[in-house]
């Protein structure tokens, strides 16, 4: 009768972890990213790295930290003055990004489509150099710095999948940021690669 009584006992106990346990998703997640950047003010564009750390608050809902790295490389057009000044435009930005994020597809394959919105702080600048507006006869062209302490929106479109590894995924990811009453002034595409941090 006792054992009964323990075996009844253990088994009741048991029950309510085992269902615990199998529902239970990483609440912690850290991921590494980079991929390429329009700065559409300025025509330029760049390559961008990214680190994120993701923490579960709920079923569909999570707590991103942000950090990014963005430096342009480029002209999208011929943006020389003359043929005696080359263009100098260049833009760069480190953004420090908190935002929520909401899954708006969960499929049982392990596809997630989630979007993210938040403030972002970009430290940065811009330079460019353009004809003189003043005295439009001067040959010498004007050159401008802009530097950057600003907090401007970041919106993200996330895909995220499975990989075989069931602590590693992967993921696309298209943002754009905007400050100034300029939107889009930055758009990110971003291949990522997630882990899970810790336990479950």
């Amino acid at each position: 009768m006792k054992k009964s009584l323990l075996f009844i006992l253990f088994f009741l106990g048991s029950v309510p972890l085992v269902s615990f346990a199998q529902n239970l998703q990483p609440k912690l997640q850290y991921a590494i990213g980079g991929g390429a950047t329009i700065d559409g003010n300025n025509l330029l564009w760049g390559l961008h790295m990214s680190n994120e750390l993701n923490y579960r608050l709920g079923k569909r809902t999570s707590l991103n930290a942000g950090l990014s790295f963005y430096q342009s490389l480029g002209n999208l057009e011929n943006r020389a003055v003359n043929v005696f000044a080359e263009s100098i435009d260049q833009s760069s930005g480190i953004f420090i990004t908190p935002s929520l994020r909401y899954e708006i597809i969960q499929r049982d394959s392990g596809f997630k489509l989630s979007f993210g919105a938040g403030p972002s702080l970009q430290l940065g600048g811009e330079a460019f150099r353009t004809r003189n507006i003043i005295n439009t006869a001067d040959p010498i062209p004007m050159t401008f710095v802009n530097k950057y302490q600003r907090i401007g929106l970041l919106l993200e479109l996330e895909a995220e999948w499975k990989t075989k590894n069931p602590n590693v995924r992967n993921a696309l990811a298209i943002s754009a940021y905007g400050a100034d009453s300029y939107f889009p002034w930055f758009i990110n595409a971003t291949y990522k690669v997630r882990f899970n941090v810790g336990r479950k």
